[in-house]
């Protein structure tokens, strides 16, 4: 049996973002340039357009990814870079909704909370790897996210089973209870 939908790929600002119909999934991209100068704007006008509504809310569920560009020549792993870091942390102040919206088995739960909680970096040869040092400061950060994130599910009276399945899934991801 085929599948016979097509997958399709579309670049565009907030009011495309809002005016597309059909299925979608959301890349953030977030330039080395709007990092640097700690201009949160555009990313934050991108991603009210999910929260602006109910129907956009549920629509969007798990459907976000991040990309941040400019940093390929840069030896050092995101989590290593300070500005990069300040970035996501004013960011995720002003919207904090990523675990609802964060796609699931896609390495994004883990890279925004490698961006929010102390790392170590292990390199060997040409691998690299990442662990987050400390769980109560994961579990807090999590924690944090999920409860600022439920002014959303109060608003647009999206069910308690709905976002606690959410909340399950996003702390599986990072192997948490």
């Amino acid at each position: 049996m085929s599948d016979d939908r097509k997958i399709i790929f579309l670049r565009t600002d907030a009011d495309g973002l809002a005016n597309s119909t059909g299925e979608v999934l959301v890349v953030l991209e977030l330039s080395r340039r709007e990092i640097e100068t700690g201009n949160i704007a555009s990313a934050l006008e991108r991603l009210m357009v999910m929260t602006d509504t109910k129907q956009n809310a549920l629509r969007f569920q798990e459907c976000l990814l991040l990309n941040v560009t400019g940093y390929d020549d840069d030896p050092r792993e995101l989590a290593e870079v300070p500005e990069v870091r300040r970035f996501m942390g004013a960011l995720i102040q002003q919207w904090p909704h990523w675990m609802w919206f964060l796609a699931r088995d896609s390495g994004a739960i883990p890279l925004l909370m490698s961006l929010l909680c102390k790392v170590q970096i292990t390199r060997i040869d040409d691998m690299v790897g990442m662990a987050i040092l400390d769980r109560e400061e994961l579990n807090a950060k999590m924690n944090d996210l999920l409860e600022r994130g439920e002014a959303m599910f109060r608003a647009f009276e999206i069910s308690t089973a709905l976002s606690q399945a959410s909340a399950i899934s996003a702390r599986a991801e990072l192997n948490m209870p």
